[in-house]
């Protein structure tokens, strides 16, 4: 049940027919892992947070909700360094050095302490995404490591979690979204082959990156994120930015019938 401060805060999505106060306590019930808190992970959790996703009532242990209650989970093992303050939006110079999902965690406590949280100082990998995904309703996936992308597509498309993937370089983005329960989604894997040779592939670090293209991709992230949440439909197309152009294309994927990850879907 709402109260009179959740009216307040949250007033203006309230009035959307999509959402009303039933999409406001589903939001605050639901539960998502957000991997990644770099330039797509920062404006992705900003957004949801504002939106209340995570602050559902639950039993508060050590700052932690039951399994029943909503909850933000955030997972990045790297730590702040000043070479990220242009396009990670929630730190400043005082974090460089300090771990990125505890100063998320710490940022997030301070902007809406309703909301649980957790900060998994790790990177995520095969090994352990599987606790990761425990009680998980969405995934973003925000990582910039093909590898890690790839296990996070297999982990979710395993456990039928939806998922959704944001990716940018230079002034190029990318957004798709997974739906492993719909017959007709792609999974990331039909897009990019997991068992290719990915050492060529260049990274932020290596090609460069505009702060502004990551800052929209992780802000679609956000927006997708809460379409899934609300139950709205919500498109499963490769949609590409072109920052120098300023324009979007959309792609319609079909699920490869020998894809490894999805293959066996009917």
């Amino acid at each position: 049940m709402l109260k009179d401060k959740d009216y307040l805060r949250f007033g203006r999505q309230l009035l959307l027919p999509q959402w009303g106060e039933a999409g406001q306590q589903a939001l605050a019930s639901k539960r998502v892992l957000i991997i990644g808190l770099g330039g797509l992970g920062c404006p992705a959790l900003q957004y949801l947070a504002g939106a209340g996703v995570g602050a559902g009532a639950g039993a508060v242990s050590a700052g932690r909700r039951d399994s029943q209650g909503g909850l933000l989970r955030l997972v990045d093992g790297d730590a702040v360094s000043l070479s990220n303050l242009p396009r990670q939006t929630l730190f400043t110079p005082s974090h460089v050095g300090q771990n990125k999902a505890k100063a998320a965690k710490a940022w997030l406590t301070q902007h809406n302490p309703d909301i649980a949280v957790e900060g998994i100082e790790q990177m995520a990998s095969a090994d352990n995404l599987p606790t990761l995904l425990e009680g998980i309703d969405l995934v973003l996936d925000c990582t910039d490591n093909l590898t890690v992308r790839h296990a996070i597509n297999r982990a979710c498309v395993r456990n039928n979690i939806p998922l959704v993937s944001g990716a940018a370089i230079g002034w190029q983005g990318q957004l798709m979204v997974i739906a492993p329960s719909q017959p007709t989604s792609a999974c990331f894997a039909c897009l990019s082959d997991p068992d290719s040779d990915d050492s060529q592939a260049a990274s932020c670090q290596e090609a460069g990156v505009v702060g502004p293209v990551v800052g929209a991709v992780g802000t679609l992230q956000a927006l997708q994120g809460l379409k899934l949440l609300l139950g709205l439909e919500c498109d499963h197309q490769l949609h590409r930015f072109d920052g120098l152009t300023m324009q979007w294309q959309a792609f319609a994927l079909e699920p490869v019938a020998a894809c490894t990850v999805c293959g066996q879907k009917e």
